[in-house]
């Protein structure tokens, strides 16, 4: 496969040179001989994308007919994702608060929870912690809910949950 041509935003450049022309001769000749350049600088970027392109279209409409021989009907369209909108738990409040509903939601009293455990439910969740080190965080937390949560002596991030 050959290698994608370079690009360069030539309309950008185009509207640069329009912005500090003259109206003389050869300041529109100038242009006229820019154009003509950028025409012959894009050709191999829109013949190289017009390959993926046709090569794109052959497998998906093979693909197509095999769905639709193999199955009988035509295949359904891509169903949409939901956007996940990501909340930022950027204030020491937000955190306390998220990473105990969440460490209580995943535990019963008994269970043992990890710090990792609590931050993947977290991310699942579509909250990030904004912090270097958020397993540290979690389980500086857990520590210090006290009554609901107990260290687990010599277990790294792991607490028993207590109520």
């Amino acid at each position: 496969m050959a290698e994608p041509p370079v690009l360069k935003d030539w309309k950008t450049l185009l509207e640069e040179q329009l912005k500090i022309i003259g109206y003389s001769q050869k300041d529109i000749l100038g242009i006229v001989h820019m154009c003509q350049d950028f025409t012959a600088e894009i050709q191999p970027g829109s013949q190289w994308v017009g390959h993926q392109q046709n090569f794109i279209t052959q497998i998906y409409r093979i693909f197509v007919d095999m769905y639709v021989t193999r199955f009988g009907e035509q295949p359904p369209p891509r169903p949409k994702e939901a956007p996940i909108t990501e909340v930022l738990l950027d204030t020491p409040e937000r955190r306390k608060q998220a990473i105990r509903e969440v460490a209580l939601s995943i535990t019963q009293p008994g269970d043992d929870v990890s710090d990792e455990a609590v931050l993947e439910e977290l991310r699942r969740r579509g909250m990030r912690i904004d912090a270097s080190n958020p397993t540290a965080i979690i389980s500086t937390i857990l520590h210090g809910f006290k009554p609901q949560f107990e260290k687990v002596l010599g277990k790294r991030g792991v607490f028993t949950r207590q109520q």
